[in-house]
């Protein structure tokens, strides 16, 4: 039985996220074992294509499904034979010769063929200039996942026909220009409203350009079950599973065993950063909270929060080691700075061995060799590292189009040479141990604004602080900064601010029933 799963409305556990040719292989073995035909499974694929098309573009009657090679050309050639059955108006363009498909592409391209079907060229679209009907759905079969560099000049002049010829758009299995195994567009990419992954989800759908040009997302797994021969390259997380690592506080606890969290940064004119971050600790269940800062900024940072607790940092003798001696758990780097005061004391907070999350400046800091000059401290450093692209180039000495380039390969790169958990933010924020990887797709482009950084660091810091591994408070607070941000998009993405997140927070982390994805649109209870 086949089914079609749309990750909008996923309960599943986990989710695994796999490279092209870990697909094309477990395929492969998984027809081999249920003694299906690979043409089968391309004729399954076209008939999930065809289906979804119809569920979402009901009132439809003229398909143009654009063909290249291979067995996506050979899906599009299964779907508008589908299409004629049905009565749907349907006009291939094929992208060469047609006559030089071959194999399971070749035989379905004949099925389509004997049935009436014509193929066409978008020379003769764009030469006819009489009145021609025109599309009210557009099927993308050109490149699917054997893209691994730039868009031919051909393909390329298809691909932005498609994108402006006004029609909505489905994609099968993956947008043609987007490279399905690191979600980079090198050149030009199909802008798709809906896309159909077949078998398994490709890791370049959900991270980096990915969710630019994917759409809705729906997963048809053709109904065959993929061995476990191969491990997945990352797993995406849901909600359901990971509202399971939640700290549990006991009916008779005090703040004491909700954990003290040291919040530290906050230079002249940053003091929002530290702020930011000391109120997200708080809604996150953190029992105590301390800002250490600048000492300009410690009479006023707690004005409209008094329950945050305040000091401030001179020197290097100063009193941020007492203050880390006081908390369980530091976070180091909102509006810390770069000057003098900012080193003395980040130097200062790093000779503490207490767990710490490092972002922003902190960051930046340690780019510059920290590790090289401080071996013996570096060792097993319970820490949690959560750079941005830029702040990710810095680190490994490289540009941001390396990193964008393949975020996989980047945020491992930054745990095999920092240690720790390395969260990589940004569209499928990644977090990495040194054994696996988690991908976040939940968010929206609201959180494009100043201090959501910040407010991330306290999350993790709070459930750090409450006794939750580095890892499980990396993944968790990634996915609880994602979805409150969600949730207050509920009221518009555009002037979003990062303080909009608090009220959702404090509703996600006391939730009792069970969350559906859908009150990602909607705030709870409403």
């Amino acid at each position: 039985m086949m089914e079609i799963m749309s990750l909008e409305k996923s309960h599943s556990l986990t989710q695994s996220l796999w490279r092209s040719e870990q697909i094309r292989i477990l395929e492969r073995q998984a027809a081999m074992a249920a003694g299906i035909s690979l043409f089968e499974l391309m004729a399954r694929a076209g008939a999930a294509v065809f289906e979804q098309a119809q569920l979402t573009w009901p009132n439809t009657s003229c398909w143009w499904i654009f063909t290249g090679g291979g067995n996506n050309a050979g899906d599009g050639y299964i779907v508008a034979r589908l299409a004629l059955s049905a009565g749907i108006s349907v006009r291939v363009i094929q992208v060469g010769d047609a006559a030089r498909l071959s194999g399971d592409a070749a035989s379905a391209r004949d099925t389509y063929l004997a049935q009436g079907g014509l193929i066409g060229s978008l020379v003769e679209i764009e030469q006819q200039t009489h009145a021609q009907p025109k599309p009210d759905l557009i099927i993308d079969a050109l490149l699917g996942t054997g893209l691994t560099g730039t868009v031919r000049s051909d393909f390329a002049r298809h691909v932005h026909f498609i994108n402006q010829a006004q029609a909505p758009v489905l994609a099968i299995d993956v947008p043609s220009g987007l490279c399905a195994d690191t979600g980079q567009i090198l050149t030009i990419a199909v802008q798709a409203e809906l896309t159909v992954c077949m078998i398994g989800l490709k890791f370049g759908l959900v991270t980096g350009r990915g969710p630019d040009v994917v759409g809705r997302l729906v997963l048809a797994n053709l109904g065959i079950e993929l061995g476990t021969v191969q491990q997945p390259v990352a797993s995406l997380m849901q909600w359901p599973h990971m509202r399971g690592l939640l700290p549990k506080r006991r009916v008779g606890a005090h703040k004491g065993e909700a954990g003290r969290l040291l919040v530290i940064g906050g230079h002249l004119g940053m003091g929002g950063a530290i702020r930011l971050a000391g109120e997200a600790a708080l809604r996150c269940g953190a029992g105590l909270v301390r800002l250490l800062s600048h000492p300009d900024h410690q009479a006023s940072l707690n004005l409209t929060r008094p329950e945050l607790m305040t000091a401030s940092f001179s020197d290097v003798n100063g009193s941020c080691f007492n203050d880390a001696d006081w908390a369980s758990t530091l976070v180091l780097g909102p509006g810390l700075g770069r000057d003098d005061w900012s080193e003395a004391l980040f130097n200062a907070a790093m000779q503490s061995n207490k767990p710490m999350v490092i972002d922003a400046d902190g960051l930046w800091f340690l780019s510059k060799g920290w590790l090289v000059n401080h071996p013996s401290l570096a060792a097993s450093r319970p820490w949690i590292l959560t750079p941005h692209s830029g702040e990710a180039a810095r680190l490994l000495g490289c540009t941001v189009a390396n990193i964008e380039a393949d975020r996989l390969a980047a945020v491992r790169a930054i745990q095999q040479q920092y240690g720790g958990v390395v969260i990589l933010k940004g569209a499928g924020s990644l977090i990495a141990d040194e054994c696996h990887v988690r991908l976040c797709h939940y968010g929206n482009n609201g959180m494009a604004s100043g201090g959501m950084g910040d407010v991330l660091s306290g999350i993790i810091g709070a459930l750090m602080a409450q006794g939750l591994t580095p890892f499980n408070a990396a993944s968790l607070g990634v996915c609880l900064h994602a979805l409150a941000a969600d949730v207050a998009a509920s009221q518009g993405r555009l002037g979003m601010l990062a303080a909009d997140l608090f009220l959702p927070l404090r509703q996600l982390i006391n939730q009792d029933d069970e969350y559906d994805d859908t009150h990602a649109t909607t705030a709870p209870g409403g």
